[in-house]
């Protein structure tokens, strides 16, 4: 489906494309009409691609944040087993870090958190 949404978007031609040459149709109402209609139907596959960006951003976030969160079990769980082998983590170092993920992954992408 995200194939020919992408096909569509790259397809599609301007208004003033598609009266080239025939400008003065622009002004009829029932073609004022439908090109108001096809620009909020843009906007609206516009909007609706925005949120996939989003869904996406956040599923990836939180992929990262469960991938420390793993890492920091099991580390743990060598700790206890191979203590002279393995340093512990600080887990206020992790929250920390994992806040400035957050936060820069925020700002950059303008999540709205």
């Amino acid at each position: 489906m995200v194939g020919i949404e992408h096909y569509v978007i790259n397809t599609m031609k301007s208004i003033y494309e598609i009266f080239k040459g025939n400008e003065h149709l622009i002004d009829l109402h029932p073609v004022e009409e439908l090109i108001d209609y096809t620009q909020e139907l843009e906007g609206m596959i516009f909007e609706k691609n925005m949120e996939k960006d989003k869904e996406h951003i956040f599923k990836s976030m939180l992929e990262d944040i469960l991938t420390s969160c793993n890492e920091l079990e099991e580390n743990k769980l060598l700790v206890e087993r191979y203590p002279d082998l393995y340093k512990k983590m600080d887990a206020d170092i992790i929250v920390e870090s994992l806040k400035k993920f957050i936060l820069e992954m925020n700002r950059n992408h303008r999540l709205g958190l």
